[in-house]
């Protein structure tokens, strides 16, 4: 198995943790230049990461790729059996994809325009800061989003909600500074703080040299 990646991908660390999580060691990483994509266009036909190459497919999207993982190594599950169960797995995911994502991508993009509109980031600021709320409330009595041990949904929402409570000084991508001001947790939200916790404490896969998310 052959995992692209690029420095600082939350994406990517969806599928490290993944991985992590299945025990999975026999990876060979390949950390691409972010101002270089040309050869993940030529792999993959498009420039994103995660890229992964395996049992001669090549295959893109990171939840995707995590589902992929999922199948090939079955233990623990990150997915629930019962089918109603694993349906609302699904929809949290593709809540957090196509829905929670919305905001902190259109902040990023505005403040990169010459003139960023105040009164639409701070929109789209107060989306982020009320959802918190949600994720609190899933964390009522059990330690991870759809139960007692970690699964998919959590896989999915760590490496961005980990902003809401620590940041990398090596880090200065733009989005992810978009989520430590918008995520800020202020000492509020008790669950979600011990959850990041319980999440960041997981064995995640990585190359030689650290790969942060």
């Amino acid at each position: 198995m052959r995992l692209h990646a690029v420095p600082h991908s939350t994406n990517v660390e969806r599928v490290a943790l993944a991985l992590g999580i299945k025990g999975v060691t026999d990876v060979e990483w390949v950390v691409h230049d972010p101002a270089d994509r040309s050869a993940l266009l030529e792999l993959s036909g498009q420039e994103l990461v995660p890229v992964v190459e395996a049992r001669g497919r090549v295959l893109t999207d990171s939840m995707r790729i995590v589902a992929w993982v999922d199948r090939t190594w079955p233990e623990p599950p990150l997915w629930p059996v019962d089918p109603a169960a694993r349906r609302e797995v699904d929809g949290f995911v593709s809540f957090f994809n196509f829905v929670w994502k919305l905001p902190p991508n259109a902040i990023d993009a505005e403040l990169r325009g010459a003139d960023p509109d105040q009164e639409r980031i701070a929109a789209w600021a107060e989306q982020l800061r009320a959802w918190r709320h949600g994720f609190e409330a899933l964390l009522a009595g059990r330690d991870f989003l759809f139960g007692d041990r970690p699964g998919a949904a959590d896989v999915c929402a760590y490496p961005f909600l980990k902003f809401s409570v620590s940041s990398d000084p090596e880090d200065d991508d733009l989005f992810h500074g978009v989520l430590i001001e918008h995520l800020a947790l202020g000492g509020a939200f008790p669950r979600l703080a011990g959850w990041v916790s319980r999440m960041g404490s997981l064995p995640q896969a990585s190359p030689r040299a650290p790969l942060r998310g």
